[in-house]
């Protein structure tokens, strides 16, 4: 049956990639980001021991233990994601204003505070105040460090050779480079994961609106507009197509010698019926109580008398077991035909009253003429 496979594929894919945002893997994310730091601060490391900034190389020592522990510390808290976050946004702002301060502007790492700023409100996107407060500690930092540069304020470290100076120049573009891309990853992430989310939510409430809750077919509501589809999307004026009602035989005696939850169980077992038999193409509705409706697009009436044959077929064969207790059922189905100029009332109605013809008749068949 066509009732709902298009909400159950997306929601199988939504929830396929909602597994990239459990918990856990939202920290593995996160850690990534924390040991890019790592290996960044490794990085400067070796490079400060080559040139010797002896201030630069104790600040690294400590920038390295640091970020290993924001990585050990981020996998195995339960909450603090957001602290971690601003602790290494301050290492990083002092780390660029302890180097543009020892060494000046040409190494660029003045860069990295800059880069900062969207860092903070892609990562951040929950807390409203803490990326502004950020943003605006770096950019000062950045002004101030740009004013003393200005006013030829000296600096500690001076080194004569381009090729330092460019190396240092590359490795700072590379890494905030390499930070932004990497923040702009997971922000894409995220935006794709909440566009599934509301794709799944939407397609839920779908379902809440159209979808009988007990038997998982349409609604009344849902089947009269599957029924104008199907009126639209006629090939020809004078094409066909079947509707059938169909209804339990002495439902209401199920109900009152063998409970209420053995009738939901009847009307379950002739619901899945429904789903697995009816034609490609076809849908199928509860109608109401104990009533179900189906339709055949582009059919004849011996298409839906075929249909209700294999379902009295399948019922006859079927018993019930409820406390030792052993019961079978019958349905008495109603079937009409028609065409895109009727009215779907019409057609509604002459199914109706063939359906009543059928119980007045001995029930347990289906009854196609008037």
């Amino acid at each position: 049956m066509s009732t709902g496979r298009s909400s159950e594929m997306i929601r199988e894919f939504v929830a396929n990639n909602r597994k990239l945002f459990e918990k856990s893997n939202e920290k593995f994310i996160y850690a990534i980001g924390l040991a890019l730091c790592f290996l960044a601060h490794a990085a400067y490391l070796i490079m400060f021991i080559v040139l010797k900034v002896k201030e630069m190389l104790y600040f690294n020592i400590f920038s390295v233990v640091f970020y290993l522990a924001l990585v050990i510390l981020i996998m195995t808290l339960r909450k603090g994601k957001d602290i971690l976050i601003c602790a290494a946004a301050t290492e990083i702002i002092v780390h660029a204003a302890m180097a543009t301060y020892l060494m000046g502007w040409a190494p660029d790492f003045g860069i990295l505070l800059i880069v900062l700023i969207p860092i903070l409100f892609l990562m951040m996107k929950g807390k409203l105040l803490v990326p502004y407060i950020y943003s605006a500690l770096a950019m000062g930092t950045f002004i101030w460090l740009r004013v003393r540069n200005i006013h030829h304020a000296g600096q500690k470290y001076e080194f004569n050779d381009n090729s330092i100076i460019n190396a240092l120049y590359i490795l700072n573009a590379l890494i905030g480079v390499l930070a932004l891309v990497y923040t702009l990853t997971v922000y894409m992430l995220n935006r794709v994961d909440m566009e599934y989310r509301l794709t799944a939510q939407s397609e839920e409430f779908k379902k809440a609106a159209s979808i009988d809750p007990l038997t998982q077919l349409f609604n009344r509501r849902a089947m009269n507009e599957k029924i104008r589809e199907i009126r639209r999307n006629s090939v020809t004026p004078r094409s066909r197509y079947v509707i059938g009602i169909g209804d339990i035989d002495n439902f209401k005696k199920i109900n009152d010698t063998y409970g209420h939850d053995t009738g939901d169980k009847v009307l379950v077992y002739v619901a899945n019926l429904f789903i697995s038999m009816i034609p490609e193409g076809g849908y199928a509705a509860r109608w109401g109580g104990e009533e179900f409706l189906f339709v055949l697009p582009e059919s004849q009436i011996v298409d839906g008398l075929d249909f209700t044959d294999q379902m009295h077929k399948s019922l006859r064969a079927h018993t019930f077991e409820i406390d030792d207790c052993l019961f079978g059922v019958t349905m008495t189905f109603g079937v009409s035909e028609g065409i895109p100029t009727d009215k779907i009332d019409t057609v509604i109605t002459h199914a109706d009253k063939r359906l009543y013809k059928g119980k007045n008749n001995g029930k347990n068949h289906t009854e196609y003429t008037d």
